[in-house]
């Protein structure tokens, strides 16, 4: 028997030895970590931590601090549980498209006066519409938008004006405790404004002053549950109801009576008392998040598969593993006791401080305390999952808060309620002496205890009467600064007016109840914004039109290849239900007993109808009340020319037609396409095939389009306020042009006359018309007069 050997040298024998040892380290290093992750959750907690925060814990209650959620009873009576029923019914009733876009009743105007919103002929968005992008709203548009939901709104008032306000809450979930009901208040607030308005518009004073107390009441007769943002959107509300209240008090038509339940309503506020209480919550919420922490228990692992896989892969993963996972056992035994301590501690001087601020008897003597502009954050000495929630949730009260500390807010609202009271006291003593005072001294002790005071400074009130029978009133704002009774900038601040930990903006203004403005004032502002949106529309329709004619171009690259590759004039025919589509799609009138086929009844022929160049008309022999019934017939514009981001390529504007013999006719307007060579197609869409079967495109037809200027389909709109503009391409650089603007039964509008050394025709027509005067129909056209010098081309169009 012959033997055979195997010989292996040193090196290789040495390499193969240090493989085999390091395969069995990676091994056992896999299983040590796997081990000790394994019995993690057999450590035992610190019971020395437990100690010491129950001790803390008590010596906290011994002084009067509440520490647990258990401390918190926030359930209501029936009574105010019935209340609060009615109010949570109008919640999704109150959020329509429009009501979503809520008019702004405080609108500045200058430096110191704002628009009487009721008195105007129609209604500024905030923010612009969808499709049209328009900014005007009518007040039958406005008071349908409003009337929608009348009678749950109707319903809520009276709940609202009947008792005190509160919200039957469980207090258990600490951190996590549900409010749907603070946007449903703030809505509330906003549609009682609006109704306000909508009410002084239509002349019905009662109701007005109805739904103004409504508005009211949200603020003085809801008293929320302890918690920071309830608190918040309490302030908010007040600056909601404020607008309202200006908005109301414009008119003369108020009674002594009303007002002075209105005043009486508002001196009843406080927004201060009631803050400490937000702290104690928060501590007993945060303390029981530690607890709840250390029930969860450590993290989940991987599957013991993925994690062998993964530090199969990078050894070094299992140091960092077994690392944050002794990192985590330690917080859950040792650390989480700390920051459950600390954070009993840390709240505790919160609400100390805030018991402190809440009795100072103005904001520029409040603001001298620690922790009140500067807002302290808790920090831990450990990276934990409690410690990111907690950051989480600060960060989500700032941008709620929208930068500001819960005591700014509240001083603001002070200011405010303190004008509110000082501007109705202004109207009673206006109703019974016929003019306003020329000091705030004179309104006590009839109207008013006492001069008002500004919460800021506790200085008096900025008052002084106006030359034209009006006053202006202000607080000097949380920056105490007097800037002599200017608003607030029309825009919005910029994120270098905020500071870190700050109470808000940087104040350039004060807290103004402002004159009204005046009509010119009105009207010279709506032409400024008329302007500014007419420059924003012209660069959007600029940027669309290049858009629109880079697209076009794109299409006609090469189309001359397109054309002469050989294509497939008849496409395959499909089945439809047991039928041929072709015999589906037949019109019999006209094919009688002949079957074309498929591809024959997608060719394209050309009527004329004497409407060319500028609309082009195809007929193809394809049933119209057959096709509309299945599905869609399209014109592609060198379809195979394109990449993915133009597939599809439908030609700019066609719509489909019948024909007198049942046929369908392609009505085309060439004006929004590319001069030169086209390759055309009709194409075909059913929707009841499959989605491989179920497009259909028939013979390339070549066409050329004679046009000598190519409009942007943007053209063919306008902006009734801001006007129109008219552009268009020429098929050379230089170009002379006249335009005419007609109605649509031919009569001249208007004339208008150029030239461009770019090849682009860009008019804007404020619809201004010959004689001077507006245009004001919703539609019109265009003829255009163009002459190229360069080659001695011209033609006429009809435009857009």
């Amino acid at each position: 028997m012959r033997r055979f050997h195997c010989s292996m040298d040193t090196t290789t024998k040495s390499s193969v030895v240090r493989h085999i040892r390091n395969l069995h380290w990676n091994i056992a290093r896999i299983l040590t970590v796997v081990g000790v992750m394994s019995a993690a959750p057999l450590s035992r907690a610190d019971d020395a931590g437990q100690k010491i925060v129950d001790e803390t814990r008590l010596s906290l209650r011994q002084q009067g601090f509440k520490t647990d959620l258990s401390d918190f009873n926030l359930s209501t009576s029936p009574e105010l549980r019935a209340r609060e029923a009615v109010l949570k019914a109008t919640g999704p009733n109150l959020r329509s498209e429009l009501l979503a876009n809520p008019q702004n009743l405080m609108e500045a105007v200058g430096t110191n006066s704002a628009i009487v919103v009721w008195k105007l002929d129609w209604l500024k968005r905030q923010h612009l519409s969808w499709p049209d992008r328009g900014d005007e709203l009518t007040w039958e548009e406005f008071r349908e938008a409003i009337n929608a939901n009348q009678p749950q709104v109707d319903d809520a008032c009276d709940a609202i004006l009947s008792g005190p306000i509160r919200f039957n809450l469980n207090a258990s979930p600490g951190n996590a405790m549900l409010l749907p009901h603070l946007a449903m208040l703030r809505d509330l607030t906003q549609a009682f404004g609006r109704r306000t308005v909508l009410e002084l518009h239509d002349g019905n004073l009662d109701a007005a002053w109805t739904n103004l107390m409504a508005a009211t009441r949200l603020v003085t007769a809801w008293e929320p549950e302890p918690v920071e943002i309830s608190h918040l959107v309490r302030c908010a509300n007040t600056s909601l109801a404020f607008d309202a209240i200006w908005q109301a008090l414009q008119t003369n038509g108020w009674p002594d009576g009303q007002l002075a339940r209105l005043q009486t309503e508002w001196e009843s506020a406080d927004f201060f008392t009631h803050l400490p209480e937000t702290a104690a919550f928060k501590r007993a919420s945060d303390a029981a998040l530690c607890q709840q922490d250390r029930q969860g228990g450590l993290s989940p692992l991987p599957s013991f598969t993925q994690f062998v896989q993964a530090a199969w892969q990078s050894p070094s993963l299992i140091w960092s593993v077994l690392k944050e996972r002794r990192d985590e056992m330690n917080y859950l035994e040792h650390g989480s006791y700390e920051d459950e301590k600390a954070l009993l501690l840390f709240h505790r001087d919160c609400e100390l401080e805030l018991r402190k601020a809440v009795q100072a008897p103005t904001w520029s003597a409040m603001r001298q305390l620690p922790g009140v502009v500067n807002i302290p954050a808790f920090q831990s000495k450990y990276r934990s999952r409690m410690q990111s929630m907690l950051r989480l949730h600060q960060m989500q009260l700032q941008v709620q808060n929208e930068r500001s500390s819960l005591l700014g807010r509240a001083a603001t609202a002070e200011a405010q309620r303190r004008l509110i009271v000082a501007a109705i006291a202004l109207e009673r003593y206006r109703g019974k002496h016929g003019s306003y005072p020329n000091t705030l001294s004179e309104l006590a002790p009839e109207f008013l205890k006492k001069p008002p005071a500004d919460f800021m400074d506790g200085q008096p009130l900025r008052y002084r009467p106006a030359a034209d029978g009006h006053f202006i009133l202000y607080s000097v704002g949380l920056d105490c600064v007097d800037h002599g009774g200017q608003m607030p900038s029309r825009e919005r601040p910029r994120l270098a007016d905020f500071r870190p930990g700050s109470v808000g903006a940087l104040s350039k203004a004060d807290i103004v109840w402002p004159l009204p403005a005046s009509t010119a004032a009105v009207e010279a502002v709506r032409a400024e914004e008329a302007e500014a949106q007419a420059q924003r529309a012209g660069k959007a329709e600029e940027m669309a039109a290049n858009r629109q004619w880079n697209y076009t171009a794109r299409h006609q690259a090469d189309v001359e290849r397109l054309l002469a590759a050989p294509a497939s004039q008849n496409p395959p025919d499909v089945d439809y239900h047991g039928r041929h589509l072709s015999e589906v799609l037949r019109n019999r009138a006209v094919s009688g007993t002949k079957q074309p086929t498929l591809g024959e009844m997608l060719t394209l022929k050309q009527i004329i109808t004497g409407a060319e160049p500028e609309t082009v008309t195809f007929e193809i022999p394809v049933s119209y009340d057959v096709v509309t019934k299945l599905g869609r017939l399209f014109l592609f514009i060198d379809l195979a020319n394109n990449d993915d981001s133009d597939k599809g390529c439908n030609v700019q504007q066609m719509e489909c037609d019948r024909a007198h013999n049942g046929d369908c006719l392609l009505v085309w307007s060439t004006i929004f396409e590319s001069f030169g060579k086209h390759a055309l197609q009709a194409g075909l869409l059913v929707n009841e095939l499959p989605p491989n079967s179920r497009d259909i495109s028939g013979p390339l037809l070549p066409f050329t389009i004679t046009n000598l200027c190519q409009f942007s389909l943007s053209s063919a709109h306008f902006d009734p306020r801001t006007g129109a503009t008219l552009h268009a391409k020429l098929q050379e650089r230089n170009g002379h042009y006249t335009i005419e603007l007609n109605t649509t039964n031919g009569a001249l509008i208007k004339t208008l006359t150029g030239s461009t050394s770019n090849g682009v025709i860009k008019v804007h027509w404020d619809l201004m018309d010959d004689q001077g005067r507006r245009f004001t129909n919703d539609i019109f056209n265009s003829v255009f007069h163009i002459t190229l010098p360069d080659s001695g081309r011209s033609q006429t169009l009809k435009g857009p």
